[in-house]
C-alpha cells in the first residue's frame, strides 16, 4: 500500500480535483483505491457520491476530519493506493495526513504570493519528517492558458529545494465541467488538453510510487 497526500497549507490551489483525479486514473488502471478527504468541505466526498450515479470504474472513499489518519492508515492495508485529500490551514488532522504519507504532492498557484504561502506548507513537511521518511512534490496548478507562467514565481518554486513536476496543470473549464458530473477529465473530455495534462501529471506520480 502506497500513500500519497495532496495538500498544501494554502486554500483554494485545486488540491481536491487533483485527489479526485489521481483516485479515478489509479482505479482505470485496476488499482484498489481509497480516497480519504481530510478536508472539512467534504469536497472529494461529494465528488464521490456524484460518481456513484455515473457508469465509470468506481473507488471507495471516507471522510476523516479527526486527527488520527496516521494511526488509522495501517488499517486500510487491503488497498493498493490510499490518497488523501488534506485540507488547507494547519490542523490536526492536516498534521496526520502529513505523517501518514508516502508523497506528499504540493499544488501550487504561480504567484509569489502563492508561493509565499506554500512555505507554511513546507515548514509543516519538514516537522513532520523527523518522525519518518516523507517524499515531496510541487505541481504547479490553475497555470494560465498560452501564458507563461513568472519566471521569478516558477524559480520559487525551485528555490525551495523540493522537486516541481514538469506537468503544468492549466486553468481549463474542463476539470470543473469533469468534476460536477463525478468523472475524471478523462473520461470527461478524452482527448482534450486538459485530459492530456491529467495523464501526464499522473504519470509523473506514479513515478515516485
Amino acid at each position: 500500500m502506497k500513500v500519497v497526500t495532496v495538500g498544501n497549507h494554502k486554500g483554494g490551489v485545486g488540491k481536491s480535483t487533483l485527489a479526485c483525479n489521481i483516485a479515478v486514473e489509479a482505479t482505470k488502471e485496476g488499482r484498489k483505491v481509497l480516497l480519504i478527504d481530510a478536508d472539512t468541505q467534504k469536497s472529494s466526498m461529494d465528488f464521490r457520491g456524484l460518481r456513484a450515479e455515473v457508469d465509470v470504474p468506481q473507488f471507495n472513499a471516507v471522510a476523516v476530519t479527526n486527527p488520527t489518519i496516521h494511526k488509522d492508515i495501517a488499517s486500510f492495508n487491503a488497498f493498493d493506493l490510499v490518497i488523501i485529500d488534506a485540507g488547507g490551514r494547519d490542523t490536526g488532522p492536516f498534521r496526520s495526513a502529513l505523517l501518514a504519507s508516502d508523497l506528499l504532492v504540493i499544488p501550487a498557484l504561480p504567484s509569489q504570493l502563492d508561493i509565499w504561502s506554500t512555505e507554511n506548507t513546507v515548514t509543516l513537511l519538514e516537522e513532520a519528517r523527523t518522525f519518518k521518511e516523507i517524499n515531496a512534490c510541487f505541481v504547479a496548478n490553475r497555470v494560465i492558458p498560452n501564458s507563461n507562467i513568472a519566471k521569478e514565481a516558477y524559480q520559487a518554486l525551485i528555490d525551495i529545494g523540493i522537486l516541481l513536476l514538469n506537468t503544468k496543470i492549466h486553468s481549463r473549464v474542463a476539470f470543473a465541467y469533469s468534476i460536477s458530473e463525478g468523472k475524471g477529465v478523462t473520461e470527461y473530455e478524452p482527448h482534450g488538453k486538459a485530459a492530456q495534462e491529467m495523464r501526464e501529471f499522473y504519470k509523473e506520480v506514479k513515478s515516485w510510487l
